[in-house]
């Protein structure tokens, strides 16, 4: 370990150019992790010449005896200082390096593959090898790290709105560092674009003094908080028994829906709404290329001029419907509704389908979801205390407890984890705002040539016209998404296994038309009859958005005249074996806003003709579509 800092010799010149640099590279950093200005300076010599000296200054003590038994075994390693440190003083900022950097889907794979990070990760976390075999040991690493990890993300330059998320343990001092609801230092990971590493940094919060305990904020803690939400977010480093908590759900006031969410302005005046179906040239205005490249109805052109156009077909969100309709002169179309996030961000989502559960529906002591077609979902951002009650419940009742964490508001497969681990759960909801879906264990299944039975999925395009009229659509074609590899539960982290998105990684990826799909389906799966699927997949449809009308703005779907939408409803096919014979079931995962629809393009050209005949011109004959 380098710890003197007196053996760095600079040329001042030099070092303050490149000091310079440091704070212009990484001002932006340093602002936003709250660091004194006065540590700067320090900061950039230690990151330069790799000095970590944190030995020289603080100390470890092994405590025996603890006054609360629960707290588990490995905090009887606390760290604590060697001299008295304040927050804006210049010396004392100190490196944290990282023992161990990792996706979540390699993980098991790299410790499979390093027996020396396998016992370098035992030693910190206190787990004994001994009388355990290989595969048992990485499986207490794999369920134990969860109280050591943090994480953050790296962005892709090559692909906007793709992003990696890396986890990390710190090394043997960092991460025998505690947490505390009065935190006497803070511990924050920083980019250092030198040598391009990712290091956490350790400074004092408020005055300490020699011989004083050095502890950190637990993630996500406010003093606001409720004591049951306190309970839940510490549970990781202090267990405790939540299941006497209530954990049915209602619904939260209008400031849930309007928090951090921008609200369309409408227009107040009457405008008029043009007509388009007698329109020998309508103008459309997109910023989706696939829209260009695949329309051919010689009625739809493309213009590059917005303020022009019939139709806007929009990747972007339209929030001021009111200045463009003054710019105008008239109203226009456009491919959204206002307030369509009740459907898209899968918190409201659930919140609206709930809506459609009769009252004597529903019955939590059965812990079955209602409605049935819905996974029990929990928000981690304001449910968290009841999700771990009804967790725990679940697990005294000897029921499966496996969950999908999805982020509120992200498609694509992006930072989705499907796991058992109550701990993994709760610090999953500190990377950003997510909700924990019951997964479903017993999908049915498809047989893959070579593979066997794997997962699957389907993709249904629904159309909106009116939400006040009511008029909606869905697409009669529908596509298929398999994963690539036999389905049990187990090996969570393994994507191929439990995902079906493939067509934006590397996986191989299975195609299949919908009409082929039926004909197996109903060979594999005799003598259940696709016609009868396919209905209580239409009427879960309709009771979605039925749902999200009951209630007005911003809890609600809105209404403007000339909105048009098309959205991608995902759906998992489920077995109910609660009967005599058993039944299969359509299942919700998730509301895509303008999905991506290049295999339905690649599948069907006159894919692009069809929705915006039916959207825009009225046209339902020929076209593809049932009317719900």
């Amino acid at each position: 370990m380098e710890s003197d800092m007196s053996s760095v010799i600079y040329n001042s010149e030099d070092e303050e150019d490149l000091f310079k640099l440091f704070v212009a590279t990484h001002e932006s950093q340093l602002n936003s992790i709250g660091l004194p200005q006065s540590k700067w300076k320090t900061l950039f010599k230690k990151l330069n010449n790799s000095v970590f000296d944190a030995g020289d200054n603080f100390i470890y003590s092994h405590e025996e005896d603890s006054e609360d038994q629960e707290i588990l075994s490995h905090t009887y390693l606390h760290v604590y200082t060697k001299s008295s440190m304040e927050p804006d003083d210049e010396e004392h900022i100190y490196l944290i390096d990282h023992a161990w950097t990792y996706t979540l889907d390699s993980a098991k794979a790299i410790l499979n593959a390093n027996e020396n990070l396998v016992q370098r990760m035992c030693s910190i976390m206190n787990i004994s090898c001994s009388n355990s075999s290989e595969n048992e040991v990485i499986e207490n690493i794999l369920k134990e790290m969860w109280r050591y990890n943090n994480s953050y993300i790296l962005q892709n330059t090559n692909q906007a709105g793709f992003f990696t998320r890396c986890w990390f343990i710190m090394d043997e001092f960092g991460s025998r560092i505690h947490h505390s609801e009065e935190p006497t230092f803070s511990m924050v990971p920083f980019f250092f674009c030198g040598d391009k590493m990712m290091y956490s940094l350790l400074f004092p919060a408020v005055s300490v003094t020699a011989g004083e305990e050095v502890t950190c904020n637990y993630p996500r803690l406010k003093n606001t908080l409720s004591e049951e939400m306190k309970m839940a977010l510490k549970y990781p480093w202090v267990p405790s028994d939540l299941s006497e908590i209530d954990f049915s759900q209602s619904e939260p006031d209008l400031d849930y829906f309007m928090s951090g969410r921008h609200m369309e302005i409408l227009p107040e005046d009457e405008y008029e709404l043009p007509s388009l179906v007698h329109e020998p040239k309508i103008r459309l205005y997109t910023d989706y290329p696939e829209v260009s490249e695949f329309l051919t109805d010689p009625r739809f052109y493309s213009t590059t001029e917005k303020t022009k156009a019939h139709i806007l077909w929009l990747f972007e969100r339209l929030y001021d419907y009111k200045s463009l309709a003054e710019s105008r002169g008239e109203l226009f179309y456009v491919s959204q509704f206002p307030s369509e996030q009740v459907l898209i961000n899968k918190d409201l989502l659930a919140i609206v389908c709930r809506r459609s559960c009769e009252e004597d529906e529903a019955n939590i002591n059965t812990f079955e979801n209602c409605p049935k077609w819905l996974p029990t979902t929990y928000s981690l951002m304001i449910e968290l205390p009841q999700f771990v009650s009804y967790f725990q419940n679940r697990e005294k009742r000897n029921l499966d407890n496996v969950w999908i964490c999805k982020p509120f508001n992200l498609a694509r497969g992006l930072d989705i984890y499907v796991t058992d681990n109550l701990t993994k759960i709760i610090r999953l909801s500190e990377a950003r705002p997510m909700v924990a879906c019951k997964y479903v264990t017993d999908p049915v299944l498809f047989p893959k040539e070579n593979v066997g039975l794997v997962k699957m999925d389907l993709r249904f395009i629904v159309l909106l016209r009116s939400i006040q009229d009511f008029e909606l659509f869905v697409y009669e074609r529908f596509w298929l998404r398999f994963a690539n590899k036999p389905f049990s539960l187990e090996d969570f982290e393994d994507y191929e296994k439990h995902f079906t998105v493939m067509n934006y990684s590397d996986f191989p990826l299975q195609q299949m038309f919908c009409h082929d799909f039926i004909k197996q389906f109903e060979k594999v799966h005799s003598p259940h009859k696709w016609s009868d699927i396919e209905n209580k997949i239409y009427k879960m449809i309709k009771d979605i958005f039925i749902a999200s009308a009951l209630r007005e703005p911003p809890a609600g779907i809105g209404s403007f005249p000339g909105s048009r939408a098309m959205y991608g409803l995902d759906i998992i096919l489920e077995w109910d074996r609660n009967h005599n014979e058993p039944q299969i079931n359509p299942v919700l995962l998730e509301v895509n806003w303008m999905p991506d629809c290049k295999r339905a393009c690649d599948y069907y050209p006159e894919f692009y003709d069809d929705i915006l005949s039916v959207l825009f011109l009225n046209e339902i004959e020929g076209k593809h579509v049932v009317q719900l």
